[in-house]
């Protein structure tokens, strides 16, 4: 980046508060990992032996990315501590886990099976003022570019409004506590999905896979085309909504189409619970995702990505983000969780 380009991000800097993490809905955040990715690839290049050059450390915050990102979402900041304290977050560096073998074979057969386990399951009632609660245990990356790679811990709580066009959603995580709106329908077609992430909308999704897929293509378009995205957009229904049986049972059929899925039968979520994982590796930054389930119940446990190989960012098997769902149910209000 230019001088002049640090100097006006330097000032947009100085009239924000200081940044606590990634208080981004998932998309944004998806948006905002593969900025960072891009830039340490490139500062790294800048720094090959053209010249000896002064080093210049810089730390990614989500803050002034997710400004651009964001477009048209509104937030709310409810709280936010100030400098110095306990501020909830555990910074730590990352771990090095092993790379295990990974096969397209078994892929249709494991997603097989977790279709046929949410076909199973009740159908959730829910109304249109109501909100989807999910809490989790996460982490994510804090790329200081030099300096080796951390994870920040923390658990986050996510409140997904169901008529997003009325009512805002909530994200409450350490230091940050805040509210958002996504755009009314026609404002913004790049953040349709956060109004797609609600029940009645992924109700209405088709439920034969190869349609199912196209449409969700389609709308994860604005991200990017390659299949990696579309991976990560399927992700990101799983993480924080609640699926009706049908579209679920649809949803991981057409997971199991997305080209290059492997399975991995030795797997973890965020807080360590043994699985078996539906996976992809992105080609251009050797990290490979898992969504993670439990190899008897089927249930959805979380995500683990880490590098599958030497890279700028770290060696072979470091940790780049993290999640375990901890709880996941339907409330009448930002301020309740389920069972209260």
């Amino acid at each position: 980046m230019s001088a002049d380009t640090d100097n006006v991000v330097g000032e947009l800097r100085a009239q924000l508060p200081e940044p606590h993490g990634p208080v981004l809905p998932d998309d944004r955040h998806r948006l905002l990992r593969e900025h960072v990715m891009n830039e340490i690839h490139q500062v790294r290049a800048e720094k090959a032996p053209k010249a000896v050059r002064p080093r210049r450390n810089r730390v990614w915050y989500a803050v002034p990315v997710g400004m651009v990102a964001a477009g048209a979402l509104a937030f709310t900041f409810l709280a936010g501590p100030g400098q110095g304290g306990d501020t909830g977050f555990h910074l730590s560096a990352a771990p090095v886990v092993k790379v295990e073998v990974a096969s397209a074979d078994g892929v249709g057969a494991l997603m097989e099976n977790v279709a046929r386990h949410a076909s199973e399951g009740p159908a959730t009632r829910v109304g249109k003022n109501q909100f989807v609660y999910v809490r989790s245990h996460y982490s994510n990356m804090q790329a200081d570019v030099g300096n080796p790679l951390k994870l920040k811990t923390y658990y986050r709580e996510s409140w997904t409004s169901q008529d997003p066009a009325k009512v805002q959603s909530r994200l409450k995580q350490p230091g940050d506590d805040f509210i958002w709106s996504a755009p009314r329908a026609g404002e913004d077609d790049r953040l349709k999905d956060q109004r797609n992430q609600t029940y009645a909308a992924l109700r209405a999704l088709p439920t034969d896979p190869d349609a199912l897929l196209k449409k969700l293509r389609e709308d994860a378009a604005y991200s990017g085309s390659s299949d990696q995205w579309l991976f990560e957009y399927v992700g990101g229904l799983i993480r924080e909504s609640i699926l009706p049986p049908e579209t679920g049972a649809a949803l991981y059929r057409a997971a199991a189409k997305i080209p290059g899925v492997v399975m991995v039968e030795k797997a973890q979520d965020g807080d360590g619970r043994p699985g078996v994982a539906l996976a992809r590796t992105d080609e251009k930054n050797h990290e490979r995702r898992e969504l993670v389930f439990d190899a008897n119940s089927y249930d959805y446990l979380g995500m683990r990505s880490y590098l599958v190989q030497d890279t700028e960012l770290g060696r072979k098997g470091t940790v780049t983000e993290l999640q375990a769902v901890l709880d996941r149910g339907v409330v009448d209000s930002r301020d309740e969780t389920p069972g209260k």
